[in-house]
């Protein structure tokens, strides 16, 4: 394990990345748990190799924490949990229409053609580009497996023409001040053309633990020149390093709230942005404002914090891809949610007919919401009474955020055979959000992996060309 992980960060570069020419047939991660518990992925990186108003720069930890190993089967581990930096909806999804999360309109971005000096073009609410639902194609639930055959846009084929991959350090910043400078890549797709708003995604545990670059860009090249999906930018910053509670990835990764996605908006994007400028000229990228143009991907703690991303800040980002995500009790014995992600889906007292969680219903503004970095009084309340006590606030049953997520999850998963009084069953978690997203009417696509374990490679290699095309289904693509 040890050796693929090593071989992994030899790839990396300071300047332009090239390609390898791999087939990706083992994405692995260390199996080894870390000192400090949690998923066994992270441990210390240098042995080892993402507004709106005035959002607050202080939340409280609340995050999704781990004591078991996440270490990815097959691939790479990303599962640390880490402190539940304790930020909920800061005021609940008043302010969107009812239906699923892709519901809303589905704007391209292309709108908001000028950009400003951070790389990111303005016009931020212009999602005039008259995208619509894209419909239920895909939707639901599936179950694959046992076998598991990688997609032929995983290899590299000849004739199609290759993105660029840059990398630069990220100093550190405001919102994250104990964290250490950080490495970054940038996958820039050969048919991006500089000046034009870029959809993007923001890919947690940059270049440790799954191996996401090649493989990403790899899958991308073949996906853009096809026109299957749009030519997209990927930003992939590495994590803030350790491991579970208590540590740096666990407080940006497992904390329940929209922190994160404030950083990536804040600090990631920009310098992003600033690093095309320098290192690619020719195509200087600006990164489009349009919610309906930004997603995150993740893996195991990582995926708990693309999810948050999304669900904090649908003003932010909107498009979701996890595998093996920790919405289990990863946080601090502090934390505003007890039982950290696992809020998202369940509270006490467990409900087996049906999850009772954030996403089914929750507490919020009378005035809607529209994105938090920390949680507000209306955020915390898990009852309708609760809710209900505390002035200016109401209770959500029918109003949903624009969310359109896939996710997955693996028998073999992490605590699979733990019932759900432990918090900790990372199968049965993933089972419970698709029952969320499929009680509310959310676009969700929910794949069961049949003999998988923790952020499995096979599945991610046979299902990420898919799951690309289903999650950027109605985004204009580019002729």
């Amino acid at each position: 394990m040890e050796d693929a992980i090593s071989g992994l960060h030899r790839e990396r570069r300071t300047t332009r990345i090239a390609h390898r020419a791999d087939s990706f047939e083992d994405m692995t991660s260390p199996d080894d748990k870390h000192p400090n518990g949690g998923d066994g992925c992270t441990g210390d990186f240098t042995a080892r190799s993402f507004v709106f108003g005035a959002l607050a720069l202080s939340a409280l930890a609340v995050g999704c924490t781990d004591t078991l190993s996440e270490a990815p089967v097959g691939g790479d581990a990303s599962g640390y949990a880490a402190p539940d930096t304790g930020l909920a909806p800061g005021d609940d999804a008043g302010g969107f229409p009812d239906g699923s999360s892709g519901g809303g309109p589905d704007a391209s971005g292309t709108a908001d053609s000028a950009s400003t000096a951070d790389g990111l073009s303005d016009g931020r609410s212009s999602n005039d580009s008259g995208i619509t639902d894209p419909g239920t194609e895909g939707d639901g639930d599936r179950t694959i497996g046992p076998g598991f055959t990688a997609a032929p846009e995983t290899m590299i084929h000849s004739g199609v023409p290759k993105g660029a991959v840059i990398s630069f350090m990220l100093p550190t910043g405001n919102i994250y001040p104990m964290a250490p400078t950080r490495e970054v890549l940038v996958y820039v797709p050969s048919q991006y053309a500089t000046g034009m708003p870029a959809p993007f995604m923001v890919v947690q545990d940059g270049t440790q633990f799954f191996d996401w670059i090649p493989l990403l860009s790899t899958v991308l090249d073949n996906l853009i020149d096809a026109k299957k999906v749009p030519p997209m930018v990927l930003v992939l910053p590495i994590n803030g390093r350790g491991d579970a509670v208590g540590s740096e990835r666990g407080l940006e990764y497992d904390t329940v709230s929209g922190l994160y996605a404030e950083w990536a908006e804040k600090e990631l994007l920009p310098a992003a942005a600033a690093a095309t400028r320098t290192q690619l000229p020719k195509q200087a990228v600006t990164f489009t404002r349009d919610p309906q143009g930004r997603g995150a991907i993740g893996g195991s703690s990582g995926g708990a914090a693309s999810f948050s991303m999304a669900w904090w800040h649908p003003d932010l980002f909107t498009r979701v891809l996890t595998f093996s995500g920790t919405y289990v009790n990863q946080v601090p014995a502090s934390s505003p949610f007890a039982h950290g992600c696992w809020v998202y889906h369940d509270i006490d007292p467990y409900n087996p007919a049906a999850p009772n969680g954030l996403i089914v219903h929750n507490c919020q503004s009378a005035a809607g919401f529209v994105g938090a970095s920390a949680p507000g009084r209306c955020d915390t309340p898990l009852s309708m009474s609760a809710c209900q006590a505390v002035a200016g606030c109401m209770w959500n049953t029918t109003a949903n955020r624009p969310i359109r997520i896939w996710h997955e999850s693996g028998t073999n998963d992490l605590g699979a055979s733990d019932p759900p009084s432990t918090y900790r069953n990372f199968d049965l978690a993933n089972q419970r959000m698709a029952a969320s997203f499929k009680l509310r009417g959310y676009h969700y696509h929910y794949d069961h992996a049949i003999g998988a374990g923790h952020v499995d490679g096979r599945v991610v290699r046979q299902t990420i060309a898919e799951a690309f095309i289903w999650l950027w289904r109605g985004y204009p693509i580019e002729p």
